[in-house]
C-alpha cells in the first residue's frame, strides 16, 4: 500500500513542537549560565572574542538538546520510508518489476547504525549545528561591536545581550539566541522606543512582532512629544525580543523538523540500494510542489525543469541551483527554508512502474 504523500509533513507536525522547545531550552540554558558582570568587564577591554568564549558560543555543545530532537526526526523519516520501500518492493515483485527475493535483501529495520544513514545524519548534523551556532555568534558579535561603536555602556550592553531576570526567574529580553539581522532589529526597536521623534516612533507601530499592548504608550508619546517612560520602554523592548526569539525557534523547528525527515527519507533509499534490495537505476524521483499561494514561484518551475525525474544521487535542476531533494541541507537558504515540496519516488522496469506515494506523477 502506498504511503500518503504527506507522511513527511505528518512526521514534522508531530515533532515540531518538541524541536521548538528544545531550541528554546538550549537558548535559555545559554542565557542562564552567562555572567553579565564578567561580560561587562570583557567589553571594557573591547574583548568581543572573550565574550563569545565566556558565553559558550565557541562550543556548539549548547545545542545538544536540539541535536537530539533533530536526530529523532531523521530516524522517523527513515523508518517510515523504510516501511514504505518494503511494501513497494513486495508490490513490485508481484508485478514482475523486481525479481523474487528482493525484499529479503532489505535490512529488517532502519537505524543510524546503518552506514549510509550514519553518514547522512553526521553530515546533516555537522552542517546544521555549525550553521545555527555561527548565526548565533554573528548575532552576538554584531550587537556588541555596534554597541561599542555607538559608545554604549558595557554594563547596559551585557544586560541587553543576556537579558534581565524576569518574573519567571529566567532572563528575558536579551538578543542572545538571535541572528545578526534579528539582533539589529531588536536594537533598532529599542532605539525607536527611546526616541521623541514622531516619525521614528511610528516605525515601532509597523513592527509585526511588537507587543500591541504598548501601542497606546507609543501613540501618547507621538501626540505629546514626551518620551515613553523608561520602564515601559524596557517592557516593550523585552517583549519584542522575546517574540523574536520565539519566531526564530518557530522558523528553525518548522524547517528542520521537515528537513530532518527528508534527510532520513533519502538515507533509507540509499540503504535499500546499498543492501541490493533496490537496483540503483530502478529509482526515479519526481519533484512535486504544493501548488498553493505559499509555494515559491520558482519551485513551481522545478517539475518542468526535470520532466523525466532524477536518479537517487542526481540533483534536481532548480532556478536557484541544484538540490538533491526538497530542503537539501546543501541548498541556498532562500531555496529551502520553510519549503513544503516533496518527492514522488517511482520504481521502474521498462515501461512498468510503481509509485511509493499515493499521488500521481505528472505525465
Amino acid at each position: 500500500m502506498p504511503l500518503p504523500q504527506s507522511y513527511l509533513e505528518d512526521i514534522a507536525s508531530r515533532l515540531e513542537p518538541g524541536m521548538r522547545e528544545a531550541f528554546l531550552k538550549a537558548v535559555r540554558a545559554l542565557r542562564a549560565q552567562a555572567d553579565p558582570a564578567r561580560i561587562a568587564a570583557l567589553l571594557e577591554n573591547g574583548d568581543v572574542d572573550g565574550v563569545l568564549d565566556a558565553i559558550g558560543l565557541n562550543d556548539p555543545a549548547w545545542l545538544n538538546s536540539f541535536r537530539a530532537a533533530m536526530a529523532e526526526g531523521f530516524v522517523a523519516g527513515g523508518q517510515e520510508t523504510h516501511a514504505g520501500v518494503r511494501d513497494l518492493i513486495i508490490d513490485a515483485i508481484s508485478q514482475d518489476i523486481l525479481p523474487p527475493g528482493s525484499d529479503a535483501r532489505l535490512l529488517a529495520t532502519f537505524g543510524i547504525r546503518n552506514l549510509p544513514a550514519e553518514k547522512a545524519l553526521r553530515d546533516y548534523d555537522m552542517g546544521l549545528i555549525r550553521e545555527i551556532n555561527d548565526n548565533t555568534r554573528d548575532g552576538v558579535r554584531t550587537f556588541l561591536e555596534d554597541g561599542m561603536e555607538a559608545g554604549h555602556n558595557p554594563v547596559q550592553s551585557a544586560l541587553d545581550l543576556c537579558g534581565r531576570i524576569g518574573e519567571s526567574g529566567e532572563r528575558e529580553g536579551g538578543i542572545l539566541g538571535l541572528t545578526e539581522t534579528q539582533a539589529r532589529s531588536v536594537q533598532r526597536a529599542r532605539d525607536e522606543l527611546a526616541s521623541t521623534d514622531a516619525t521614528t516612533l511610528r516605525r515601532c507601530l509597523g513592527r509585526e512582532l511588537r507587543d500591541r499592548r504598548y501601542d497606546a504608550a507609543v501613540l501618547r508619546a507621538i501626540r505629546s512629544g514626551e518620551p515613553i517612560p523608561e520602564a515601559i520602554q524596557e517592557k516593550a523592548g523585552t517583549a519584542y525580543s522575546n517574540r523574536y526569539l520565539r519566531y526564530r525557534a518557530e522558523v528553525v523547528s518548522r524547517t528542520e523538523s521537515l528537513r530532518s525527515a527528508s534527510v532520513g527519507q533519502h538515507a533509507a533509499l540509499l540503504n535499500a540500494v546499498a543492501t541490493g534490495a533496490l537496483p540503483y537505476d530502478s529509482i526515479r524521483r519526481f519533484w512535486m510542489d504544493t501548488n498553493d499561494e505559499r509555494t515559491r514561484l520558482w519551485h513551481k518551475e522545478i517539475p518542468d525543469l526535470n520532466p523525466d525525474g532524477v536518479g537517487l544521487k542526481e540533483p534536481f535542476v532548480t532556478p536557484l541551483g541544484p538540490l538533491l531533494y526538497p530542503r537539501d541541507p546543501e541548498g541556498e537558504a532562500e531555496n529551502i527554508i520553510q519549503c513544503r515540496c516533496w518527492c514522488q519516488i517511482r520504481i521502474t522496469s521498462g515501461n512498468r512502474w510503481l509509485d511509493m506515494l499515493d499521488f500521481p506523477v505528472p505525465g
